[in-house]
């Protein structure tokens, strides 16, 4: 296990505070090799979102690419969470994101994930909100899509509890994409039901938090962590419960708290430390 690993996975031991200054400190540090400087600055963005320090976080991003672009190494073939942490500085610190993007695009050789992956949100900023650009954004408090075509319609009629496991779970999928949150809100407070899906669960979070359900949002969060599995090893921390403006609603002193201490993906099974 190399040096960033052994810190990531203490990260994701629930001990996101504690790691983060070491984090910072190879992330910054200019003798450091290159891929465990990005990797360690990936894993600090996202505990700086978790602790509303949203400058910082693009700050780090800018600063990185700036270093680390021209070589044109393995940190030009990743886009997040450099590209929403540019986006959340606007959002959450008032820094204009679009200019930003565009130059750090410029130090990132041509034909490069992340040089793309600036430049195409830097284009949606004239025309899309900041929030539809981050992940994890669905039509919360929007109107019931049709069921045709959707896959797994023919479920929705039956009854649920009767489902086999993987039924269920294209149920579910189901009753997201036709953004039908009073089958969904049925299903969990009637049946007791909730869906293995971890963005299932920020889908139905969004829904309680523009319903005004503060409580039922909270519950839908926490599911939400006992679900998440990193997608990559520098992964620590899921952001989207902080960078969604209807998240955040919902994102309340207890769900902070439990994201930021308690074990998370592999090490929530016991994995190394």
């Amino acid at each position: 296990m190399t040096f960033v690993e052994h810190l990531t996975s203490r990260a994701r031991h629930g001990r996101h505070r504690e790691v983060l200054p070491e984090l910072l400190g190879l992330a910054t540090d200019p003798a450091a090799p290159p891929d465990p400087a990005w990797e360690a600055a990936a894993a600090a963005v996202q505990i700086l979102c978790w602790e509303d320090r949203f400058a910082e976080a693009g700050e780090l991003a800018e600063l990185l690419i700036e270093r680390q672009g021209p070589d044109g190494g393995d940190l030009c073939d990743q886009d997040m969470p450099f590209i929403e942490a540019f986006l959340a500085a606007q959002l959450y610190a008032g820094v204009p994101a679009q200019p930003r993007m565009r130059a750090a695009a410029d130090h990132v050789p041509e034909g490069r994930v992340l040089r793309d992956g600036l430049l195409w949100p830097a284009e949606q900023l004239d025309v899309r909100p900041v929030e539809w650009l981050l992940p994890c954004h669905y039509d919360w408090g929007g109107p019931r899509a049709p069921r045709e075509g959707v896959i797994g319609e023919w479920l929705l009629d039956r009854d649920f509890a009767a489902l086999e496991p993987r039924e269920k779970r294209v149920a579910w999928e189901a009753v997201a994409k036709t953004n039908d949150f009073a089958r969904g809100r049925e299903l969990v407070e009637s049946l007791g039901e909730l869906p293995d899906q971890y963005y299932l669960c920020l889908w139905l979070a969004g829904w309680y938090a523009v319903e005004g359900d503060v409580a039922g949002g909270e519950r839908m969060l926490l599911a939400a962590h006992a679900r998440w599995w990193p997608y990559m090893r520098w992964d620590v921390i899921p952001t989207s419960e902080v960078l969604q403006p209807t998240l955040r609603r919902v994102v309340t002193d207890e769900v902070r708290q439990h994201f930021l201490t308690r074990p998370a993906g592999p090490e929530a099974s016991g994995g190394p430390s």
